[in-house]
């Protein structure tokens, strides 16, 4: 994103995205939750799972790549354990009531692990995990299983692309400042860091991505032309990409068009309690910020922290989006006949 890019304010951009997805068949409850979702992966400045998102999600609703009306379902799985089932439908509700099983069941019991299936995209799943490290739960989410729908990143001394970008998250509570949030896919970059720079029409950073011929390239139209996305890391990326895609496949079997996902959670009340909890984590955060700066940084931050700052930016500066990514959401709304309310300015 630039400075100069055209700000809208976050409740435009729900009210718009909440009418779309009800264009697409969704429920209002659950038009309005992945609206909620994207938009609050923008003011988090993740806009590879923002807004921009909808354009995407109405071409894959038009040939039938995922059940708008679909409401997932807690059940279980082949051997017992708890699997919610998405209905194939997009995956943010599915993983809230994943994430909200996962806590209760945390606070019964001490542990807890969800399997999820049958979702099509989900999303920024560092959403989730903040959920359940906020009720005071160590929590884990990835997924995989989904290469022959998803080919997108190369092995590590691949030309080609084999895996999908498998992402994972980690989320913990912290100290004074909310809690510590890590989310990573295992290329290195999401997928949507590709489509969102191709829709804006810019370039992508150097070392993301090869073409079909296995060069080096930062033109987004190359990897859709045959090209892949390079593993986070060479071998580490790799390695955490091959893991979830056996967990994702062996499983729960082979993913819909999306992702089978594993999702854990461990109360850490269970090891000390909170408070005493909170005094520690602050006192190794702080440690970490007051870190002198390299060149080219202006502060070490804590994962997690500098969404939430950037969160309260933008609710009162807006969004900002791309004069491209607008016009194609614009043109979106008018050809999905929303109302005036729910079109964007």
């Amino acid at each position: 994103m630039l400075d100069s890019d055209p700000r809208i304010a976050a409740d435009v951009l729900r009210r718009f995205g909440t009418g779309v997805m009800q264009a697409l068949g969704c429920a209002p409850a659950i038009a309005a939750e992945i609206s909620d979702h994207l938009v609050d992966a923008d003011l988090a400045g993740v806009y590879s799972h923002g807004i921009f998102r909808l354009d995407w999600y109405a071409e894959r609703s038009a040939v039938g790549k995922f059940d708008s009306s679909a409401l997932p379902v807690l059940g279980h799985a082949e051997g017992g354990a708890a699997l919610v089932d998405g209905g194939n439908n997009l995956g943010m509700p599915a993983f809230r009531l994943a994430t909200d099983h996962l806590i209760d069941e945390a606070r019964a019991r001490g542990v807890a692990a969800v399997g999820i299936a049958n979702v099509d995209h989900t999303g920024r799943i560092g959403a989730f995990v903040k959920r359940g490290a906020d009720a005071g739960c160590l929590t884990i989410i990835f997924g995989g299983g989904a290469r022959k729908d998803w080919p997108q990143v190369a092995p590590y001394g691949g030309a080609r692309g084999v895996l999908p970008t498998n992402p994972y998250a980690f989320g913990i509570p912290g100290g004074l400042h909310g809690p510590v949030v890590v989310d990573f896919a295992t290329g290195m970059a999401a997928g949507g860091k590709i489509y969102a720079a191709k829709m804006a029409g810019r370039q992508l950073a150097e070392g993301l991505c090869i073409d079909a011929a296995g060069r080096p390239t930062t033109n987004p139209d190359d990897y859709f032309n045959g090209g892949a996305i390079l593993p986070m890391a060479g071998p580490k990326g790799y390695g955490m990409a091959l893991v979830a895609e056996l967990l994702g496949e062996a499983i729960l079997g082979k993913a819909m068009d999306g992702m089978n996902w594993i999702g854990i959670a461990v109360d850490l009340a269970l090891f000390r309690a909170p408070a005493a909890y909170r005094v520690a984590a602050e006192e190794c955060l702080a440690e970490l910020r007051a870190c002198p700066s390299a060149p080219g940084f202006e502060r070490v931050e804590v994962p997690g922290e500098r969404e939430a700052r950037m969160r309260t930016e933008r609710l009162s500066s807006g969004i900002p989006i791309p004069p491209e990514t607008l016009e194609c959401l614009r043109a979106l709304g008018r050809r999905l006949g929303l109302g005036e309310a729910c079109l964007l300015p």
